[in-house]
């Protein structure tokens, strides 16, 4: 293992030092003079001179300078007035583009794509914009991934309603789930986190896959998903309403109120309720398909922007309470004296967060956040009473400066994480503060737009884990204009918090057994990913490869594959590992039609008892296809998404039958037709068309110790129908 990394090391150290400098060039940045976004596509010229560049998505182009100065340089963008400036010096730019005013009769129209893979970012990053949530039946973070292929959303248990993401094959807990660089869905907050994010408040996702950077945290082993909310600084829609429901009695609604108060500062409001009020059972095995739940979410934002100093600070609260369990006593129960199994968990938040950067000079800049959560938990599992808390303070310090040219970039800093967690399951009580105080220095390297490099290193002291380096290296290549190469290692660790990380499985008759208390996960992730971009009978498409592997050193282990009614806990003793394939093809077969097919392989194997098992309810095998048409006057589009989801492995049923138990391969099936307005929109598709639902998702009887809802493969609920409508102002 140690060759494989420094191969891999040295092989990136050959490419920084094969590349030296010819010609000078300069940075130009374009955006939107008015609503800042920045300008992906805009066409920049020498006059009279074959020297040109287009920006890339984060709006940055670099382009070489003519043999003499000065010379004339124009910035165009389909839609916005041409700009013409007189380059005297060498010096990078920023332009801001003012928007055309059109004819009535003249109509300019431009494609942007909702879900592309970065070329420029050093790490394999796959942005998803807030149209692409449209696609689906999208109502909150949990449901933004239907037509994703690197990540999936699972069901942790059968009753509640618990959702965990995976990335690589591994649960989200390994993944460093941010909010706008703030790290955020921790401890117990993640458990019922996703379905806190509303979908309409979200302005777009970033998931970066393989070891992150330095600079946020030392979390984040698999990789990293970034959250982006909507703002005054970059929506401008003034104000925005919806209304989802299908016909399980499901319904959501979101209200967004933008007022930009001058050119500098602005504030958003953003209210959301979420609610089933209805009892299912159509499965008819007298448990919920569904939690009965009441969710309310209240968000108030504030931006500010100048020359020298932004400013982002936000404050959300939530409140929310599901009902799950037993509504008659059907077949699992012959004694009918004993009481209904129940459920019960009231939740009430708080969170706020403060982002502050300045500007020193034209090489330098200085950054601070800060941000804190209260979290509480009360809930009943039956029997079980299980009551938490969660206080955490997260503090960040970045520096960022160039050394002699924008070539060469360093950012450092310092960053403190602070969490209060009491746990209490009936009678016993669990206490944890943990510290975590770190520091990190990331170096970038920068070849024209031919080479990135990124080296971090970051050391960490952890009141449970100990001191723990930290080192992450990413590379990028451009071998052609079409054709990119990326390269990662590096190594991360967490401190895992066993009983709120796995709460699902108190919605069974399992005891958990503590062979020993893990105090740190520590593990080794590499890998490399190639993105060729092709035009095919004149239309666009991208052909995208990668392979990711995860070496586990140290693991907290939660066994359910070893004895009867029990859920043992110890650490790793012997290999945990997952490798992790990812082909996927992009094109626009027809104007306005979009295909995406997709194959995934995710072997993931974990040694339970001395035995090396395939993860339990890991599919190893997925595909992908997802069809989007847009009509040429952009008033209907028609989405239709479908995936083959491989078998699993079920972990033991009380029959003695470890690793003998497999589900079924399934297809699901999705559509949706949505139609435009100049103020609105309407909605309307079906989930799950094939009606395939898992047979038999809850095993045994509630007031037996052979009762377990946490072996979810599949889709509880049938085919549904949904619809709904947006409204909003300019």
């Amino acid at each position: 293992m140690y060759k494989i990394k420094l191969s891999l090391l040295l092989i990136m150290s050959v490419f920084y030092f094969s590349y030296s400098k010819d010609s000078p060039q300069i940075k130009i940045k374009v955006s939107d003079k008015k609503s800042k976004e920045l300008l992906m596509g805009a066409n920049i010229q020498w006059v009279n001179l074959p020297l040109s560049s287009t920006t890339d998505e984060h709006g940055e182009a670099i382009i070489t300078l003519p043999d003499s100065l000065p010379a004339t340089l124009t910035i165009s963008y389909i839609g916005y007035q041409t700009d013409t400036i007189y380059v005297y010096k060498e010096e990078n730019l920023n332009i801001q583009l003012r928007q055309e005013i059109q004819l009535q009769e003249v109509k300019i129209s431009s494609r942007r794509l909702t879900n592309y893979i970065s070329s420029m970012d050093p790490l394999k990053t796959e942005k998803i914009d807030n149209a692409e949530f449209k696609k689906a039946a999208c109502c909150n973070l949990s449901e933004s991934f239907q037509t994703n292929a690197s990540v999936d959303v699972n069901y942790q248990d059968a009753v509640t309603g618990a959702k965990e993401i995976k990335l690589l094959g591994l649960s989200g807990m390994y993944v460093q789930n941010l909010l706008e660089g703030i790290p955020f869905l921790r401890g117990i907050t993640a458990t019922f986190g996703l379905d806190n994010i509303p979908a309409a408040w979200m302005k777009s996702i970033a998931i970066s896959k393989g070891v992150p950077s330095v600079k946020n945290s030392y979390e984040g082993i698999t990789g990293s998903m970034n959250v982006e909310f909507k703002s005054s600084i970059n929506n401008d829609q003034k104000l925005y309403f919806d209304v989802f429901a299908n016909q399980n009695g499901r319904i959501e609604t979101n209200l967004l109120i933008n007022h930009k108060i001058n050119t500098k500062l602005g504030t958003m409001l953003m209210a959301n309720g979420a609610f089933i009020p209805t009892k299912e059972d159509n499965n008819k095995d007298g448990f919920l398909d569904q939690p009965v739940m009441k969710q309310y979410n209240l968000l108030n934002r504030w931006n500010y922007h100048s020359e020298k100093v932004e400013g982002q600070y936000m404050l959300k609260v939530l409140s929310e309470n599901r009902i799950a369990g037993q509504t008659s006593l059907h077949n699992h129960l012959s004694n009918d004296t004993l009481p209904l199994y129940g459920i019960n968990i009231s939740t009430k938040r708080v969170e706020g967060f403060a982002k502050t950067g300045y500007i020193l000079n034209e090489e330098s800049s200085l950054g601070s956040q800060l941000s804190g959560v209260y979290h509480q938990q009360q809930s009943s599992f039956g029997q079980r009473l299980f009551n938490t808390t969660q206080s955490t303070f997260t503090g960040n310090l970045l520096y960022q400066t160039t050394v002699k040219s924008d070539d060469h970039s360093i950012t450092s800093g310092t960053n403190i994480i602070y969490d209060a967690i009491t746990e209490g399951l009936d009678t016993l009580s669990f206490i944890k503060n943990d510290i975590a105080a770190g520091i990190f220095a990331e170096y970038t390297y920068k070849y024209k737009d031919k080479i990135t490099l990124v080296a971090g290193i970051r050391g960490d002291y952890h009141t449970r884990a100990g001191f723990q380096i930290n080192p992450r290296v990413h590379a990028r290549f451009a071998l052609t204009k079409t054709t990119t190469l990326r390269i990662a290692a590096g190594r991360g660790f967490r401190a895992p918090n066993v009983l709120t990380e796995n709460q699902s499985l108190l919605a069974s008759s399992r005891r958990i057994v503590w062979n020993e208390i893990p105090a740190k996960e520590v593990a080794w992730n590499y890998g490399l990913s190639i993105l060729q971009k092709f035009k095919l009978v004149g239309r666009d498409g991208s052909l995208s490869v990668d392979f990711f592997r995860t070496d586990f050193t140290q693991q907290a282990i939660v066994d359910i594959d070893y004895s009867d009614n029990k859920a043992t806990v110890y650490n790793l003793k012997g290999k945990s590992y997952s490798n992790s394939l990812l082909i996927e093809l992009n094109i626009e077969v027809l104007k306005g039609l979009d295909v995406k097919a997709a194959y995934r392989l995710e072997d993931v194997r974990i040694t339970y008892h001395g035995i090396l098992l395939q993860k339990a309810l890991q599919a190893m095998h997925k595909g992908l296809l997802a069809l989007s048409y847009k009509t040429p006057n952009q008033k209907w589009q028609f989405d239709v998404n479908m995936s083959v989801n491989g078998r699993r492995r079920l972990p033991n049923s009380f029959d003695n039958d470890t690793g003998k138990r497999y589900s079924p391969v399934y297809v699901l099936l999705n559509a949706q037709i949505l139609k435009y307005f100049k103020f609105g929109e309407i909605f309307i598709g079906t989930e799950n068309i094939s009606n395939y639902q898992q047979k038999q998702p809850i095993i045994g009887n509630p007031n037996t110790q052979y009762f377990d809802t946490y072996q979810v493969y599949a889709p509880i609920m049938g085919a549904t129908i949904y619809g709904g409508f947006r409204i909003f102002i300019q």
